[in-house]
């Protein structure tokens, strides 16, 4: 029968190059505080490209890597940009 692995194991196995780490996802959360329709785009180094629509007070999850940024779109003329790392989702242990 066999063991599965350790997770002390998968560790020293599996160390990632730092162009893997720089490209990490990680969990964000982009929330609509307006009373106004908004329309958001991710904007990356990488292929991941999409946009959303999200009504007033809409909560949206994603995933982003550290490098990503955050196209707004709304009411305004001029849209806003914001670093994905300004929107991650902490999660207490």
């Amino acid at each position: 029968m066999n063991s599965p692995t350790t997770s002390h194991q998968t560790t020293s196995a599996a160390k990632p190059s730092q162009t893997i780490s720089n490209n990490r996802q990680s969990l964000c959360c982009y929330t609509n505080h307006t009373n106004y329709i908004q329309v958001i785009r991710l904007v990356n180094q990488s292929h991941t490209n999409w946009q959303r629509v999200i009504f007033p007070g809409e909560r949206f999850l994603f995933e982003a890597d550290s490098e990503s940024n955050l196209e707004i779109m709304g009411d305004e003329v001029v849209s806003s940009l914001v670093n994905c790392q300004k929107l991650l989702v902490k999660l207490e242990v």
